[in-house]
């Protein structure tokens, strides 16, 4: 059984995709790594307590910003990590005043991505 689980919720499939075969395939058993389709999925997840991180990609036009709001409200100690294309000071800004702890622009490679993501779900225990 896995020890830990990510979710990510991103609204280009693909990318999504991308990620949590790359995850899952670098961090092996010790983790299982989910997508969510919409924030509604992603805010169920989280909110059963399914959920060890968090990545969400927050995009211009999608509702992450309403999902890590509903988080940070009901879970506050869930670690999110943003994981976005759309790197400006400004979605830096608002992240961090929406409290979310990582923040990494795409594109990433997944050997940069891996040590970071292992770290947060070790300090999770």
């Amino acid at each position: 059984m896995a020890a830990y689980r990510i979710l990510i919720y991103d609204e280009d499939p693909t990318a999504a995709l991308v990620t949590q075969r790359g995850l899952q395939t670098l961090l092996g058993d010790e983790v299982v790594v989910q997508v969510a389709t919409n924030a509604n999925e992603a805010w169920l997840t989280c909110a059963h307590g399914n959920v060890d991180l968090l990545i969400v990609d927050p995009s211009p036009y999608s509702a992450a910003a309403a999902l890590i709001r509903a988080v940070r409200t009901y879970r506050p100690y869930l670690p999110i990590l943003a994981l976005t294309a759309y790197d400006t000071p400004g979605l830096r800004a608002r992240m961090q005043a929406l409290g979310v702890e990582l923040y990494a622009a795409k594109p990433i490679e997944l050997c940069e991505l891996v040590p970071l993501v292992a770290q947060v779900l070790h300090q999770t225990v």
